[in-house]
């Protein structure tokens, strides 16, 4: 219901909020550019101290569990474990090394999508959770490099922020023991042409 409320208030001022494919379709479809969009791409997670605890609570198995009931929507309360494990396009890992190499593809696709619905001066925020190079600077400098029209530029609202810089110049990593907050990664990105 939130997630609805809010989705019509962008609407209604001219905004999209939603995952980059449908946003992208309505920017394509109406020609519409945006001053602003932000790509908080899926990542593994693996600086967010809520997960962090989770895992820690819950154990691996449990985690799985809890985390595939909710991205199939399913209420209720847990199954017991079944003796044998569940079909493997059922228990996709978090950090299978499968999922763990089309990552990186998947946030460069998100961020290449949000970049198309910027307009010429307009500001793209990419952020993940996570504290993994290859998800964050990587992802970013590979974009950099395909995409002329693309610069990096400083967050000048987080210049005071707890946060060090990231390997990129111009990007910001926050770091639980610093800014007593989950890991963040946080690069700003501007449509020069």
């Amino acid at each position: 219901a939130r997630a609805a409320a809010l989705a019509e208030r962008a609407a209604a001022r001219g905004g999209c909020l939603g995952d980059a494919a449908a946003c992208g379709q309505l920017g394509g479809r109406q020609g519409r550019l945006y001053d602003k969009v932000l790509v908080d791409a899926e990542c593994t997670h693996d600086g967010s101290i809520k997960h962090l605890a989770k895992f820690a609570q819950w154990g691996w198995d449990t985690f799985e569990r809890r985390a595939r009931r909710r991205r199939l929507r399913i209420r209720g309360p847990l199954p017991r474990r079944r003796e044998e494990p569940p079909p493997l396009a059922v228990r996709r890992r978090f950090l299978d090394p499968e999922r763990l190499a089309s990552l990186p593809l998947l946030q460069g696709r998100l961020l290449r999508a949000g970049f198309r619905l910027l307009r010429p001066g307009g500001a793209l925020v990419y952020c993940t959770c996570s504290f993994a190079r290859a998800q964050n600077e990587d992802v970013v400098s590979a974009f950099l490099g395909d995409e002329p029209a693309a610069r990096l530029v400083e967050v000048e609202c987080l210049a005071d922020a707890p946060a060090t810089p990231g390997s990129l110049p111009l990007t910001l990593r926050f770091d639980p023991r610093r800014s007593r907050t989950s890991a963040l990664f946080v690069a700003k990105l501007e449509r020069v042409s």
